[in-house]
C-alpha cells in the first residue's frame, strides 16, 4: 500500500465522498438504498464525538481523498445466519486497485472483529460475481455451508 494512504474510522465529513466513489464505480447513486446499511452511520450529525464510534466503518485515505471503504454489520443468531458480522460493502477506486487497499480494509475489520470477540465474518454475494469472489478467497474466505432460497414475488 502507498505510504500517503490510510486506513482509518468512518468520519461524518467522509459521506459525501464514500457516495461519489460509490456512484463512479457502480455508474449511478444507489446510496438512496443505504438506509439499512451506511447512512446509519452517515446521519448522525457528528461521529467525531460520539463515545462509541460506528462500528465496521472504515474508508481508505489517500492524501485527503477517500478512494476506497468498508462496511460491515454484526449479525445475530436469529433466522438462521451464521454468528459474527457480515461484510455490507467494500470498494476500491479503480485507479487504486490492485495496490493492496481492499486487503488493508479487510485487515482493519478482521482486527475490530478478534477486538470484539466476532469469531466469523461473511459475505453475501451473488454468484455471477466473480472478481468480489475471488478477492475475497484470496483474503481467506471459503464457500459457505449454508443455502440461500429466492423467489420472485
Amino acid at each position: 500500500m502507498n505510504q500517503n494512504t490510510t486506513i482509518r474510522r468512518l468520519r461524518h465529513d467522509d459521506a459525501d465522498a464514500v457516495r461519489e466513489l460509490d456512484k463512479q464505480i457502480l455508474g449511478q447513486d444507489r446510496s438512496h438504498t443505504w438506509d439499512q446499511y451506511v447512512e446509519r452511520f452517515l446521519a448522525v450529525s457528528n461521529l467525531d464525538s460520539l463515545i462509541l464510534p460506528p462500528w465496521g466503518a472504515h474508508v481508505a485515505d489517500h492524501d485527503g481523498q477517500i478512494v476506497g471503504f468498508i462496511f460491515a454489520e454484526r449479525q445475530s443468531r436469529g433466522y438462521g445466519l451464521p454468528p459474527g458480522a457480515r461484510i455490507v460493502a467494500i470498494a476500491v477506486h479503480p485507479d487504486y486497485r490492485r495496490s493492496g487497499i481492499a486487503a488493508q480494509l479487510m485487515e482493519r475489520l478482521c482486527e475490530e472483529c478478534r477486538g470484539e470477540g466476532i469469531e466469523e465474518l461473511y459475505s453475501v454475494l451473488r454468484s455471477e460475481d466473480e472478481r468480489d469472489q475471488d478477492f475475497l478467497r484470496s483474503a481467506g474466505f471459503d464457500d459457505a455451508s449454508i443455502k440461500v432460497f429466492v423467489r420472485k414475488p
